[in-house]
């Protein structure tokens, strides 16, 4: 599983930064047929960039070996592409090489609430030009979200109530004591002074900085007692989300 690779990395002092809500029980070669993104895809991309080689068992039977580990190889074909993201229509992958990462050393975790998805965009774009690829994740999340997994999921609580739209962030550096609370807080203050941001909270310690991803990470579930719910993976440039949001919303009467 996802959540055994991330175990046995860290314990070699590693990271294996693919990051997805079902990590307990989605597996490797699941992620890899489908090119998952997870909640870190900013700062580390899609699975896709995960890998290095594979092992592929093709429709015919025959095992192709592509089970290399350089990482730079500029030998010919890069055919392990090719089952990336196949769906398994190609062969299934039965073994992997993957990319790992170092640790993160310092942390910042912040919730934040902003006036509209346009409004989340220009500060995505402010926190990448502050942070560069220290911004690992950034998750949009409109309130109805929130709503179902206060409801339906005990014991959460809900830290910035009574805002349409947040955005879950996070910044992590490898150099420790890099100062990234401090610059998440100056970062925020001054995108609220400029009327993209309404009101923040940054977590204090690893605790709260889970307890705000778990906002996050059980959204899918929160929704299953609310009734019957459609499940979507949309890509469309960054720029693009608003409207795409606002013409859908119209489309679907909300």
């Amino acid at each position: 599983t996802l959540h055994e690779a991330q175990a046995a990395a860290r314990a070699a002092g590693f990271l294996f930064p693919l990051s997805l809500a079902s990590e307990g029980t989605c597996q490797i070669g699941g992620n890899l047929s489908t090119n998952a993104g997870g909640t870190a895809v900013l700062r580390y991309g899609n699975m896709r960039e995960q890998v290095l080689g594979l092992e592929v068992v093709l429709a015919s039977g025959e095992i192709w070996d592509g089970l290399r580990a350089l990482r730079k190889d500029n030998t010919g074909y890069d055919l392990k592409q090719l089952f990336i993201g196949a769906e398994g229509t190609l062969g299934i992958i039965t073994a992997a090489v993957l990319k790992l990462q170092p640790l993160p050393r310092a942390s910042a975790t912040a919730l934040v609430a902003v006036p509209d998805p346009a409004a989340a965009v220009r500060l995505l774009g402010r926190l990448r030009a502050a942070f560069g690829d220290r911004l690992t994740g950034f998750e949009v999340m409109a309130r109805i979200c929130l709503d179902f997994v206060v409801r339906n999921v005990p014991g959460t609580q809900d830290p910035l109530p009574g805002h349409g739209w947040y955005v879950l962030l996070q910044g992590d550096d490898s150099v420790a004591g890099a100062g990234l609370l401090d610059a998440l807080e100056e970062e925020l203050g001054a995108a609220m002074e400029a009327g993209v941001v309404v009101d923040a909270t940054i977590a204090q310690s690893e605790a709260q900085a889970l307890a705000l991803w778990a906002l996050r990470e059980n959204v899918s579930e929160a929704q299953r007692p609310e009734g019957h719910s459609i499940k979507h993976d949309v890509s469309l440039p960054v720029s693009s989300v608003p409207e795409f949001l606002t013409r859908a919303e119209a489309v679907l009467g909300l």
